[in-house]
């Protein structure tokens, strides 16, 4: 579709609106708005994913589509299919245009045939990923209507120049707060909360501890789960395996998601979900990660931040005193801090 050219590209257009993101839905609606300058569409989903596991734990859309999210979900998270999201983030570039992938025919495509054509109305469809130190943090979905012209490499080229900008927002704005401590909105109320989903991802019981962790990770849509325990659901469901997430609430506390089939269902198993704080140590080792530490380095600051001392990091981990000391002069610099006491402030893990 022909259109001016803008006076800035996608990329430096995103690192300025970008800059300083309030919340999730702020990050995401400025993706969408600095895009629509950029590419034309006629929706979008961007959508946050947990780094360890790559399963979607929170969705936005620039408009509501009448329903819930089982359908997507559980098409991203069942059968095999063309460009499914976690395949794209092994691309290089992590982005993915439908109708070259199909080779024009979008019908081999089965959420396509099956429901985002003939519910919808969509055409053409874009999907990236945005990654940082090699894990996903976000997602995007660009459709076209089925009478538009299809996506270009060229459009594709654009997003891709964008990933690094958006997977920093991303993580600035998932980690804007320290670690959670003392309230947890939703599973302190109202005691346990358990969920079990039926085969047709029906909600067949839900304790009063559930009703309000379910309320703080984004309520029912359309009578219909959030997307971040539907995404878990249909994984588990998938694999047969337990499942264990972690999000970050609207309210800005984090919860862990696990899932696991419930015994003796036979064939597509019922799910038990179970919804419960984040362990500090878990999100500090998030948080350690999005500011770029390796491994090791996680390693060596989840000990300082537990108290252990040079000596006793260094026995722990089978390194010398030294390379202990190395490695928090390079914690130190990518964490924008000058003494464990900082990061510590910064960072604070249960005792």
């Amino acid at each position: 579709m022909a259109r001016p050219a803008p006076s800035l590209s996608l990329r430096d257009r995103l690192a300025r609106d970008l800059a300083a993101p309030s919340s999730m839905e702020d990050v995401a609606d400025r993706v969408y708005a600095a895009t629509r300058r950029h590419i034309d569409f006629d929706f979008a989903c961007f959508a946050t994913t947990d780094p360890t596991t790559g399963v979607l734990t929170w969705a936005s859309k620039t408009r509501d589509l009448g329903v819930g999210d089982v359908d997507f979900a559980a098409a991203e998270y069942g059968a095999p299919d063309i460009n499914k999201f976690d395949e794209i983030a092994r691309r290089d570039p992590p982005v993915a245009i439908l109708s070259i992938d199909t080779d024009g025919d979008l019908s081999r495509c089965r959420r396509h045939r099956e429901f985002m054509s003939p519910v919808f109305g969509f055409g053409d469809e874009l999907r990236a990923c945005f990654l940082g130190r090699a894990a996903t943090w976000a997602v995007l979905a660009l459709y076209r209507r089925a009478d538009e012209p299809s996506f270009t490499p060229a459009d594709a080229a654009v997003i891709a120049a964008t990933g690094a900008v958006v997977a920093d927002a991303v993580q600035r704005a998932l980690f804007r707060l320290p670690p959670p401590g003392g309230s947890h909105a939703g599973p302190d109320r109202g005691g346990p909360a358990v969920v079990i989903v039926d085969a047709a991802d029906r909600v067949t019981h839900m304790t009063a501890g559930a009703r309000a962790a379910v309320d703080v990770l984004g309520g029912l849509d359309h009578g219909q789960l959030p997307p971040g325990i539907l995404a878990v659901v249909a994984s588990t469901r998938t694999s047969g395996a337990p499942l264990t997430t972690q999000t970050l609430t609207r309210d800005g506390t984090w919860l862990s998601v696990r899932t696991a089939p419930l015994d003796g269902v036979a064939t597509v198993p019922d799910v038990v979900v179970t919804v419960e704080p984040t362990s500090r140590a878990a999100v500090s080792r998030m948080a350690l990660a999005a500011h770029g530490l390796t491994a090791r380095e996680e390693d060596v600051a989840l000990q300082v931040l537990q108290g252990a001392h040079t000596r006793d990091i260094a026995a722990t981990l089978h390194l010398s005193p030294y390379t202990v000391q190395d490695h928090l002069k390079t914690i130190f610099a990518k964490l924008g801090v000058s003494s464990r006491r900082e990061m510590t402030a910064r960072l604070v893990l249960d005792a």
